[in-house]
């Protein structure tokens, strides 16, 4: 299994990534091509729906330049499951708006085939 809290960073990178093809590249890097990502609200599946998913988001909380997402270090994870947890903070005042977590499932070459995620507050 590839490094867990590297895994977590990339991901959570991935959804402040301004650049397009940089987001498209790395959904391809981390992403198996058949994904299923699950929110409570939505469902998106493959890389595609994966990347209008991330897009999305980042239009919605980090371009405007109020918010941004960060991993924290707890990454944890056997027998091709991950768990971690991750913030979304208020750029001015550095608050902490909203946490969450995920939990992946990898398939055989550690690319991230099911991807549930939860949001705590």
């Amino acid at each position: 299994m590839r490094d867990l809290h590297d895994l977590a960073h990339r991901y959570v990178d991935m959804w402040n990534e301004s650049d397009p093809e940089v987001r498209r590249m790395t959904i391809a890097e981390l992403f198996a091509p058949d994904v299923a990502h699950y929110t409570p609200m939505q469902e998106v599946h493959g890389q595609a729906e994966m990347e209008a998913r991330v897009a999305g988001s980042y239009e919605k909380w980090v371009r405007p330049g109020t918010h941004v997402f960060r991993a924290v270090r707890n990454a944890t994870g056997h027998h091709n499951a991950v768990r971690f947890n991750w913030e979304m903070v208020d750029i001015a005042s550095g608050k902490v708006r909203n946490v969450g977590f995920d939990f992946v499932l990898l398939d055989q070459e550690g690319l991230i085939k099911s991807d549930h995620q939860f949001v705590d507050r």
